[in-house]
């Protein structure tokens, strides 16, 4: 098992693409053993959680979280009394799925340099279920959204792909795979997040297109979509400021691949 990091370049924008690990329904075997091996993995500067200290075989629920908020400062989180980070987490930054306690848990959002609340919340976790936690909007209006990751089995030719929509200011939206006849998503609005769904293996142009005009308002340009992969695009940051260094911009997450 190993982390795969990469990076699109497209028309000077750097668009992401990372990967985390989990398994499916028969899949909490593998995949509590594959976290014990590699707890000490980190991403994009971000390290698996500390929430877990005692061993695997403890029920859990399974965890990651995906700062989009474009103007919040960098973040301490904690699990009731647990800390979750090891170091602060910034814009577009997130923490691999990782063991939770379960239960109701209250999450807190802290300010890394002095301290202060950003944002308390609290999820229900489920014994052996995945999760996906998105901080998003603005810093003034801070939130954070809990949504469970389910996909089906995985087949040869095809992965499964869903879409989070987490940009404030960017409007109702829908994806676009060039070359296929319809649209890949849905309408999504701020706050969405899409099911996963299959699309065959493949390269592909990707486009971000407006409800309103139909206009494309970014792309990425011939990103690579493996089989038997599961993804999540998400487009994030601010597109009414393009000169602000968190302006709109697409990251593609693999959450799982089958080796």
């Amino acid at each position: 098992m190993k982390r795969i990091t990469a990076f699109f370049r497209p028309q000077g924008k750097q668009n992401k693409i990372t990967t985390m690990f989990k398994s499916t329904v028969s899949r909490f075997h593998s995949f509590k053993i594959k976290l014990a091996a590699f707890a000490s993995i980190a991403i994009l500067g971000t390290s698996c959680l500390n929430d877990i200290d005692t061993p695997i075989t403890t029920p859990a629920a399974y965890v990651s979280i995906y700062q989009s908020s474009p103007d919040a400062p960098d973040m301490e989180i904690f699990a009731d009394a647990n800390r979750v980070t090891s170091q602060p987490l910034g814009f577009s930054e997130f923490i691999a799925y990782s063991p939770f306690f379960t239960g109701e848990r209250l999450f807190r959002f802290l300010n890394s340099l002095n301290g202060g609340t950003l944002l308390e919340k609290k999820f229900q976790l489920e014994t052996d279920e995945i999760y996906s936690v998105f901080v998003l909007d603005h810093a003034t209006n801070l939130d954070a959204k809990l949504v469970k990751d389910e996909w089906e089995d995985l087949k040869p030719d095809f992965a499964q792909f869903r879409f989070a929509h987490l940009s404030p200011d960017a409007g109702e939206v829908f994806v676009e795979f060039v070359g296929m006849d319809i649209p890949l998503t849905p309408n999504t609005v701020f706050k969405d997040v899409t099911n996963f769904g299959d699309v065959e293996k493949g390269k592909y142009d990707i486009r971000i297109k407006s409800v309103v005009t139909g206009e494309t308002i970014i792309e990425i340009k011939e990103v690579e979509i493996r089989e038997k992969s599961v993804y999540t695009l998400l487009l994030k940051g601010l597109l009414e400021e393009p000169s602000n260094p968190n302006s709109l911009d697409l990251q593609l997450i693999t959450n799982y691949f089958d080796l």
